[in-house]
């Protein structure tokens, strides 16, 4: 019996047997001693090949682990094949049934293997058909998108002892075995660098592999703290979150998502959080073929965390052949709490933070305020409460939310006074106070301290238009977009502040590219108001009725009742030359708390109701200035 004192660890692991072997050993009893002694060689030798381990033969069974879920299934996905071809020099071929699980184990003194894991792989291969090699949910979404396998769904189905459990078939694909084997070689250690350079890399959520599927804020979080340090090598380009977290559990092959995201590797993995334990296994795949670069596992106790994320940042750039510049350095990876707690609770918050409605913006208040009740030295977290703070008064226009952006904006900065974050928040709290000259030192002082900071450039240039400074604006928006050329924000507004200019045809080709832009970004976030809301204001200055239409439609379907949506949807009425309807927008706006200041003074998309009463009344009521321009 195992004991509770016995080691544990995650690992991928298959259980195979011989289907249709009690009947053949009824009728010929040497025959199916050869299925055995043949099952019993091929195993070795496979598992061997993708470096793996045989924990146990018995009977007409094979039970046997591996370092990763990839090699895992490509082992048994080759077995398959090659047992099938083997068997039938006994006078009869024979195919195997082979279940395949991921999860946690104990290990015995001799080796053996105990735990929930080896009972689901057992009965996962009880409840399938001869030839199949099937692999659970965990599984497949570990391997989903990996070259050469091709996957097919049995649905969900009620196993004894291991309940519902979504199951799928698995298939390897013509010449991908040898292919396969090589990047089995490679499994962990040290990463195998490619000849060719790789200069554009996207990271994938990591899947949650918890039991209660409850730990998405954390496997999200640790992604995104990876994606972030990476980001800020200059010579590495890295999509945004919005755009690599759209194919969270996408059944497509690494290619296909290297080609929509436009880069050249993918950074994937998974996290089991148990209690104080965490298990992640992270993989480095080569988007032109599939085939895996590096690997690894990690095992460890939930305070070493930081490390962890250190650990597989730094192995990415070691494996692309990089190495950080001193500057880059100085701001890789600085975690500013060590307390596990409150750096949970900092998760959460950024993980609601980032479906930017009204609501999900108030949630993240309330766990930005616990991580920093907490650990009130925590300056990240500063940063995030006193962003939705800002987001609040915009919403909401509640002076108490702005007297708190700035309480919060300036401890993070008395905190860490390195951290662009904490420069960019006390930017926003002071701009939106018309505090133009301060806000401006803050943001510049963000650039300095991270000019890979796209939020510092984007923040910036937006304060820059409102305040009246439409030719500096546009240059801080040209910036935003070389930080991240995937980010459409920066170029609908840099098309905006180019028409205000007057430079009509740099306008409208900045606005060609930001459609362009939009509709990419739509393609892998469907439900997103804002980019259909910004989007459709730049269709409209292009002449293109129909898309700005269906996009400002589409917009106040998803979001109502959103002030800037609202007040977009206003500015898109009065470029089609309807005043009473815009005039009419603009109020439901002002009534749903939009908080646009001094921009609508200088918002080229409102010009045709400039000298309408009404507009008047309007912009003394939400212009700081009070002043008609």
């Amino acid at each position: 019996m195992p004991r509770a004192s016995l080691p544990h660890h995650l690992v991928a692991l298959w259980f195979a047997d011989i289907a249709g072997y009690s009947a053949r050993a009824a009728e010929d009893e040497r025959g199916a001693l050869q299925l055995i002694e043949i099952l019993q060689a091929l195993s070795r030798s496979n598992v061997q090949r993708y470096e793996g381990r045989v924990v146990k033969f018995f009977g007409d069974a094979v039970l046997a682990e591996f370092p990763s879920t990839e090699t895992a299934v490509r082992a048994a996905a080759a077995l398959g094949q090659e047992y099938a071809e083997e068997s039938a020099r006994t006078g009869r071929a024979h195919d195997l049934r082979i279940g395949i699980h991921v999860g946690d184990v104990a290990v015995d003194a001799d080796g053996d293997l105990y735990g929930d894991c080896v009972n689901a792989a057992a009965r996962i291969q009880a409840a399938i058909d001869p030839g199949q090699v099937v692999v659970s949910e965990d599984v497949w979404r570990q391997v989903r998108g990996r070259e050469g396998l091709r996957f097919e769904s049995l649905g969900c189905r009620d196993l004894k002892g291991v309940g519902s459990i979504d199951l799928h078939v698995v298939t390897l694909t013509e010449s991908s075995t040898a292919a396969s084997v090589s990047s089995a070689g490679n499994s962990g250690g040290r990463p195998e660098q490619r000849n060719n350079k790789i200069r554009s890399i996207a990271v994938l959520p990591f899947a949650d592999l918890s039991a209660e599927g409850d730990q998405e804020h954390f496997s999200d979080g640790i992604a995104e703290e990876i994606l972030n340090a990476l980001s800020k090598v200059g010579s590495l380009h890295v999509p945004a979150r919005t755009s690599c977290f759209a194919f969270r559990e996408a059944n497509l092959d690494a290619r296909e998502i290297g080609k929509r995201l436009g880069v050249e590797a993918l950074l994937d993995g998974s996290i089991r959080k148990v209690e104080k334990r965490l298990r992640i296994s992270v993989e480095l795949i080569d988007a032109s073929n599939g085939y895996q670069l590096w690997s690894e596992r990690f095992d460890r106790e939930i305070e070493d965390i930081f490390a962890i994320q250190d650990e597989i940042a730094r192995s990415v750039l070691e494996s692309l052949g990089l190495a950080l510049t001193e500057r880059e350095e100085f701001r890789f990876l600085k975690p500013s709490t060590t307390n596990i707690e409150a750096y949970e609770f900092y998760l959460r918050g950024r993980k609601l933070y980032h479906k930017w409605t009204r609501q999900s913006v108030e949630f993240a208040r309330q766990m930005f305020e616990r991580a920093v009740k907490t650990d009130p030295s925590f300056a990240a977290a500063w940063a995030g409460l006193a962003n939705t703070y800002v987001d609040l008064f915009r919403w909401g226009r509640n002076p108490r939310d702005l007297e708190e952006a700035q309480h919060a904006s300036e401890q993070a900065l008395k905190l860490d006074p390195n951290s662009a974050e904490g420069h960019v928040s006390v930017g926003q709290a002071l701009a939106i106070q018309r505090r133009f000259a301060e806000a401006a030192v803050a943001f510049e002082r963000a650039i300095e301290q991270d000019p890979t900071l796209v939020e510092a450039f984007y923040l910036y240039g937006r304060m820059l238009f409102e305040s009246g400074d439409p030719e500096k604006s546009a240059k801080l928006f040209e910036k935003a977009q070389r930080v991240r050329p995937d980010d459409y924000r920066s170029r609908c507004f840099l098309a905006m502040a180019l028409t205000e200019l007057g430079r009509h045809d740099e306008a409208r080709r900045a606005g060609q590219l930001a459609v362009e832009s939009v509709e990419k970004h739509l393609e892998l976030n469907p439900e997103e108001a804002r980019a259909y809301s910004l989007g459709a204001n730049v269709a409209i200055r292009l002449g293109d009725k129909e898309r700005s239409s269906r996009w400002a439609e589409q917009a106040m379907e998803l979001a109502p009742n959103d002030p800037l949506v609202l007040y977009n949807a206003a500015c898109n009425l009065a470029m089609l030359g309807e005043t009473e309807r815009a005039l009419d927008g603009l109020e439901r706006a002002i009534e749903a708390g939009v908080a646009v200041g001094d921009w609508i003074q200088h918002d080229p998309d409102v010009e045709n109701l400039r000298s309408h009463p009404r507009f008047q009344a309007i912009v003394k009521r939400i212009a700081p200035s009070g002043e008609i321009i």
